[in-house]
């Protein structure tokens, strides 16, 4: 009888401790269901982009190598430097990373959106200003930017007919015709100055902060003349169909651009006082 009692007592707890469990959240409660709980935000971000950083641990982000103030490649040191490479580093810690967890891979005008076409890199900056492949999306502007003109220091102006440098592959000889009809395209603006130092052109037509970023290598050999041909962005190329990474960059620019870091990052970089932010879309 005592052997019977033990086990009636038993059964009985076992019983009162299956019914007190509260059923899981979305589920029925029946016995023998399986119930799927859905991950957590730090499991999975609603963005693979953000997912597969988190999951490696770094950020790998496509950079220009020769565009001095925003992002150039030092042979000596090993390193880039400028604007997006800091603003790299910000939105690495703003999605839960440290800054030195960012690699930056270098690339050029051809391959910078093909890269990220095809998963080579997790962000692509560099001068990025738009995009006709369907399958990479711009957040931005990051950084307001014109067409300007470099010239020699003391020269005030560029007369029709004087022959102003382009770099090739990008939209400047457009604009730089309306200034004078001899337009030389040349590989890059390394070349450009080059030909601007040795006197070969009147002026080098370019980005402006570009420009400013070689001005302040010549330490005074050259100045900006203040031209605005156009008004244009640089931009963050993502994946298109990856909407909450475009939320989450939105929303780091925009914090970065309100509470006054943007502006230190411009300053540090180009050694002006910051514009107005552009507006982040």
């Amino acid at each position: 009888m005592q052997r019977i009692a033990i086990l009636a007592l038993t059964g009985l707890l076992v019983l009162t401790a299956c019914g007190g469990e509260d059923p899981a959240p979305g589920g029925t409660g029946s016995p023998g269901t399986s119930v799927s709980i859905p991950p957590s935000s730090e499991q999975a971000s609603g963005s693979p982009t953000i997912d597969k950083i988190k999951a490696r641990g770094r950020m790998v982000v496509g950079v220009a190598d020769n565009l001095p103030g925003v992002s150039k490649y030092h042979q000596d040191g090993g390193k880039h430097s400028g604007f997006d490479i800091k603003l790299a580093e910000v939105i690495a810690t703003g999605l839960g990373l440290p800054k030195d967890s960012v690699r930056f891979r270098s690339t050029t005008e051809a391959t910078r959106l093909s890269t990220l076409e095809s998963g080579d890199v997790d962000l692509a900056f560099g001068g990025v200003k738009t995009s006709t492949q369907p399958q990479i999306g711009l957040v931005g502007p990051y950084l307001p930017v014109h067409q300007d003109l470099l010239v020699r220091k003391g020269t005030s102006s560029v007369a029709s007919g004087q022959p102003v440098c382009v770099a090739a592959n990008t939209s400047a000889a457009a604009k730089a015709e309306t200034v004078t009809s001899r337009v030389i395209s040349e590989r890059n603006g390394d070349t450009c100055v080059a030909a601007l130092r040795a006197g070969t052109v009147t002026a080098f037509s370019g980005d402006d902060l570009v420009l400013r970023g070689y001005a302040a290598e010549e330490k005074g050999g050259f100045t900006v003349l203040g031209r605005e041909l156009t008004s244009e962005g640089y931009f963050i190329g993502i994946p298109a169909r990856d909407r909450a990474l475009r939320a989450k960059l939105t929303e780091i620019l925009t914090k970065a651009m309100a509470d006054g870091s943007w502006a230190k990052l411009f300053q540090e970089s180009f050694g002006i006082p910051a514009p107005t932010p552009p507006s982040v879309k």
